[in-house]
């Protein structure tokens, strides 16, 4: 699985870095239209502003923590986005040189970058790619998919499917929509042309459905007054694809994500997994040795972990044919 320790190369923080960079950059940028923008100040009563997981969840446990949450959602994406136009090689290398038809790539990141490199390289598309189906009208099918486990900075909830003031929702449904839905300058970046998702129909948009924040209780589902656990059933689908794919893989790869305690979810899915007779590859730099232990007393046997790092790896499978499950996520 790649994690932080993959696209560290383009210029994104590694996860112990995040908090203090993430606020740097806050309070160099802060926008004018922005209903709450994180500060130190502002923040400095919850947790240390060193950690963001430790950040988050006391955040979470606030009486009303909404505004807040929703505010490090767009700072997230927002800090992000100024870095994803930043030339990513390695993500380039293994989208040219390893990623094949019927792969599939799962990440816990939230940067885009690496999507933008898997449709560079012909290999994936917008369409189905994400694992859910974007209503759109020209692009094919994908033959990769990339699976983004804890959302994507691309993603957004159109709030009651677009209603403006004066309209009525018919039927119920999700307030947050069954699905993210992207805008249209998040199909430019990934170089699509004149395509829009149909689904987006202007009106209120929030994050909350889209994003699940690094927190040491990470939430898949969000409460809304028509449901307590809305859109717990996209995050299920998703999640159930990711573990369809660990299942059948010829070999798992963990590229820079040192599976924390905490990701309760994602350890489950990894070393619970049917699948202990499949080769794992672990290039995760000095927690290698921990992560082998952690992967033979799973009841993994073939446990490899002499490529230390995401460009070790890259230079010595370069035109290995298909069939990797390979993921991405923070550590």
């Amino acid at each position: 699985m790649l994690g932080a320790g993959a696209s560290h190369h383009v210029g994104y923080p590694l996860t112990k870095d995040l908090c203090p960079k993430l606020l740097d950059w806050a309070e160099r940028n802060e926008p004018a239209n922005q209903l709450y923008w994180p500060d130190r100040d502002g923040l400095s009563g919850f947790a240390s502003l060193d950690d963001i997981e430790e950040l988050v969840s006391q955040v979470e446990k606030a009486q009303k923590p909404g505004p807040i949450l929703e505010g490090l959602r767009n700072t997230f994406c927002a800090y992000f986005d100024s870095i994803r136009a930043n030339d990513a090689p390695l993500y380039r290398q293994l989208a040219e040189d390893v990623v094949k038809a019927g792969d599939v790539v799962i990440t816990f990141n939230y940067d885009v970058s690496l999507d933008r490199e898997l449709r560079r390289a012909g290999i994936w598309e917008v369409r189905d790619g994400y694992g859910f189906e974007i209503h759109t009208i020209d692009p094919p099918r994908s033959g990769v998919k990339l699976l983004k486990l804890h959302g994507s900075t691309n993603w957004i909830d159109s709030l009651f499917n677009g209603l403006r003031g004066g309209q009525t929702m018919v039927g119920g449904g999700d307030s947050h929509g069954v699905r993210p839905v992207l805008l249209p300058q998040e199909f430019e970046f990934l170089e699509y042309s004149g395509i829009k998702d149909l689904q987006f129909n202007g009106g209120g948009v929030s994050r909350a459905g889209s994003m699940v924040l690094p927190s040491t209780n990470k939430r898949f589902h969000i409460r809304t007054s028509g449901s307590p656990r809305e859109r717990e059933d996209f995050w299920s689908h998703l999640w159930n694809q990711a573990a369809d794919a660990l299942r059948t893989a010829h070999e798992i790869v963990v590229i820079g994500y040192s599976l924390p305690l905490a990701d309760e979810r994602a350890r489950s899915l990894l070393l619970d997994a049917e699948n202990s007779g499949t080769p794992v590859t672990v290039c995760c730099g000095g927690d290698n040795e921990r992560l082998r232990c952690e992967f033979r007393q799973a009841g993994f046997k073939d446990v490899r972990t002499d490529l230390e790092c995401f460009d070790n790896w890259l230079d010595a499978v370069s035109g290995r044919s298909a069939g990797l499950a390979v993921g991405t996520a923070a550590c």
